[in-house]
């Protein structure tokens, strides 16, 4: 089944189940307490209404760059990390080819802050 991340109107990536899950919930783990509200309005049609995406396309630039910064550090420590070490070895290179498209489209957004 494929899920969705939407980035905005019109842009988005799509993918297997399985990346999406490593990179959705590896970036979900970085959200701390204070940032709850953030992650809700995110993660909402994923977690409460039990849809096969999450959205981007409504956040604040706030938000969108806290995600974006989440979503960064998860890639770069996901080999190493718990879940990455569940993953067939062989299969890091493409799930990483594909978190950065994630990345890179949300480069592409007037939201994104360097």
């Amino acid at each position: 089944m494929g899920m969705y991340i939407s980035i905005s109107n019109g842009s988005g990536w799509g993918g297997a189940g399985g990346v999406f899950d490593c990179i959705v919930e590896s970036t979900r783990e970085l959200f701390g307490k204070d940032q709850y509200g953030c992650m809700r309005k995110i993660y909402e049609a994923l977690d409460e209404q039990a849809q096969s995406f999450i959205v981007l396309d409504d956040v604040a630039s706030e938000c969108f760059n806290l995600f974006y910064s989440h979503c960064k550090t998860a890639m770069d420590s996901f080999p190493e990390s718990s879940r990455g070490k569940k993953v067939p070895e062989n299969h890091i290179p493409g799930i990483l080819w594909n978190w950065s498209e994630v990345l890179r489209l949300m480069r592409e957004d007037i939201r994104y802050k360097e």
